[in-house]
């Protein structure tokens, strides 16, 4: 999962990215909560690790930006020094989903930030070869999508592009982060191939801006949305 954490003092925050990239999470570093509040307008991150006292915008000042502003439901966790029961009494009523205190113990905070990802994201945690998502059959073996009694192969790099954004069906996704997930990487090449792949799949799967169902739609300077009409439901 990509892991945005908002924390300023620099071998507290190695640590920690330490700590998740070796249980194989990627993760974003922000040392002031202005950065990371512009960065929620450019990408888009799985979860939210957040200090309180940090330069420019506080940890608290960036969750209000996170849930009343960009309306993100994403987990937050606030990962800080402050132990009064009123502060956490606060960042709970602001929109925190979890509240853990310095200094950080390893296996406690990968065990909540385990805990917050399997209850927002629990179709992630579906390593089966056949599954289907609002009504689409996805098979691993060879990339292929059943639908309305159609059959598709798709190349593997479409076929990986389409199980991301089918689970991630209603989140607006940048195209930075499906860069990242299909290609690896970043640029003009690959943002070309990602504008490419994301026709052919707007085609070949009945997604495109007049389908009855389901629709892969642009959203201006940031990315796509797969948003689902008239009573989708999500069979996993």
């Amino acid at each position: 999962m990509y892991i945005g954490l908002l924390e300023d003092e620099p071998h507290l925050a190695q640590h920690v990215c330490a700590i998740l990239e070796t249980a194989g999470h990627t993760t974003s570093l922000f040392n002031n909560g202005a950065d990371m509040v512009k960065a929620v307008g450019r990408d888009t991150i799985d979860l939210f690790i957040l200090d309180w006292r940090v330069p420019r915008m506080s940890g608290l000042e960036v969750l209000k930006h996170i849930r009343n502003v960009r309306g993100l439901k994403e987990p937050v966790l606030f990962l800080t020094s402050r132990t009064d029961e009123q502060d956490i009494v606060e960042a709970l009523n602001a929109g925190a989903d979890d509240y853990c205190t310095k200094p950080v113990r390893p296996q406690e905070l990968l065990a909540r930030i385990t805990a917050l990802l399997r209850r927002t994201y629990p179709e992630h945690n579906n390593r089966d070869t056949t599954r289907t998502l609002l009504g689409y059959a996805f098979n691993k073996l060879d990339n292929s999508v059943g639908f309305e009694n159609q059959q598709i192969t798709l190349s593997e790099k479409e076929f990986k592009l389409a199980l991301f954004l089918f689970d991630n069906h209603e989140r607006a996704i940048s195209r930075e982060r499906l860069m990242q997930e299909v290609w690896g990487g970043e640029g003009d090449a690959l943002s070309r191939s990602l504008d490419v792949h994301i026709s052919w799949l707007r085609k070949k799967l009945n997604l495109a801006a007049t389908a009855p169902h389901l629709r892969l739609k642009p959203i201006y300077g940031f990315g796509y949305r797969l948003m689902a009409l008239n009573g989708t439901t999500n069979d996993v």
